[in-house]
């Protein structure tokens, strides 16, 4: 089996060669769920494998790449040569400033709700006692926060998105406040133990610098020093999640290192594998028709009752000395619940047509704020399918709206001979 997995990857590699090296939404979904796929079948000696699950992946990778071919191939957009689209760095930059400004308003309003200064912040004891009680009423429900406070963590996410997109076009303070937009989200990470917004805000700012250079014509070409930047940013963002996890435990010890170190490599991989075995024994026999897609506007409509984590069972998946355990089951599983394995990969090939029509949009300048929008969700969906659904966080989808009056206000599309508006 494990040579039929493979052959099927190098397959697949090669079917979306040209989108992996275009940085397509296609493009990163093969190679992300290949390396991860290819991972886990070098360490079956400790992982449990049933590959039954492994193939239901593939098959969804394979469903998405070709939507993605059928669209490229069948549909081309008419590009409007006689238009450019022009970018205001002016208001761009003082956007990025505001909105870096707001982003902090949700994390230190955080600390202040549970009773802690955020000057505590400088106090290793304090900043440890911080992270634990924090993490422990979110995760208890009896988290601290007010309507306002949430609005506010809407800016948290929605200033990398729009820092990643300004970042090539921005001049010198515009870059550096478009780098200082993940800043909000790495306090979180290290007042509040809450890694995932580290990464989410990693990931959209990855989806407007993609986005960016497709509407500009932006080269992607990743060059020696730009690839050692990369490196170093990779272990950088690695070793920050290292260390928040850390101080989510409320204690600094040897004990303490090694226990986070056997959770990380679980973290780091074990969402495969946890999916893999409960693909191979589940029956589900109601679907929820995408209710768990949209599990945020779900829940506000009452159709379904959201609970911390989405799931709450908890599969161990390591053999042979390894201790491994997750309930994080892959965007893959919210799928399955709500259409069932066939439809899924339907739903699949649907996403990978509908990135690739969004994406000659953008080429093409043809509605180019809103397909902008499409295409940097559709980034971000591909990106977070390690986890769950990227959609199913009320917070995400309002980002996005709010991001779409902010992509208006800094572009205009203008004849290409003229300087009057169309």
């Amino acid at each position: 089996m494990t040579f039929l997995i493979v052959a099927l990857i190098i397959v697949l590699l090669w079917l979306s060669w040209k989108y992996i090296l275009r940085l397509e939404p296609a493009g990163i979904f093969v190679a992300m769920w290949s390396i991860l796929i290819i991972v886990i079948l070098c360490c079956q000696e400790f992982i449990i494998v049933r590959f039954t699950g492994l193939l239901f992946i593939l098959a969804c990778v394979y469903s998405f790449t070709f939507g993605t071919i059928f669209c490229e191939t069948c549909y081309r957009p008419r590009q409007d040569r006689e238009k450019q689209l022009i970018f205001n760095s002016e208001r761009a930059t003082v956007l990025m400033a505001v909105l870096l400004v707001t982003a902090f308003v949700n994390p230190v309003y955080t600390i202040v709700l549970h009773g802690f200064s955020p000057m505590g912040i400088f106090d290793i004891g304090t900043l440890l006692k911080m992270n634990n009680t924090i993490s422990v009423d979110r995760y208890s429900g009896s988290e601290y926060t007010n309507p306002l406070n949430q609005v506010f963590l809407v800016f948290s996410y929605t200033a990398p998105l729009f820092g990643g997109f300004c970042y090539r076009l921005s001049g010198r303070w515009g870059k550096a406040l478009s780098l200082l937009s993940i800043i909000p989200c790495l306090f979180i990470a290290f007042t509040q133990a809450m890694k995932m917004g580290l990464i989410t805000s990693v990931f959209l700012w990855t989806c407007g610098f993609l986005v960016c250079s497709y509407s500009y014509g932006l080269s992607l070409r990743v060059k020696p020093r730009n690839l050692l930047l990369i490196s170093c940013g990779g272990l950088l963002f690695f070793a920050i999640l290292f260390t928040s996890m850390v101080l989510r435990t409320g204690e600094l010890s040897e004990r303490i290192v090694e226990d986070i170190t056997n959770k990380f490599y679980t973290y780091a991989f074990g969402y495969v594998p946890c999916f893999d075995i409960w693909f191979d024994a589940s029956d589900v026999k109601e679907y929820s028709y995408g209710a768990k897609t949209f599990y945020g506007i779900s829940n506000a409509l009452g159709i379904l009752e959201r609970v911390s984590g989405i799931f709450q069972e908890w599969i161990p998946f390591g053999k042979n000395g390894f201790k491994g355990e997750s309930n994080v089951y892959t965007v893959f599983r919210v799928l399955v619940e709500d259409f069932g394995p066939g439809p899924t990969c339907l739903v699949m090939m649907l996403t990978g047509g509908c990135s690739s029509v969004a994406s000659q949009h953008v080429k093409a300048k043809r509605n180019i704020c809103l397909n902008q929008i499409i295409l940097s969700a559709l980034y971000a969906y591909v990106m977070w399918s390690f986890v769950t659904s990227f959609f199913a966080y009320t917070s995400y989808l309002v980002m996005f709206f709010i991001t779409y009056f902010l992509l208006r206000f800094v572009q205009d599309i203008k004849p290409t001979e003229t300087g009057s508006h169309d």
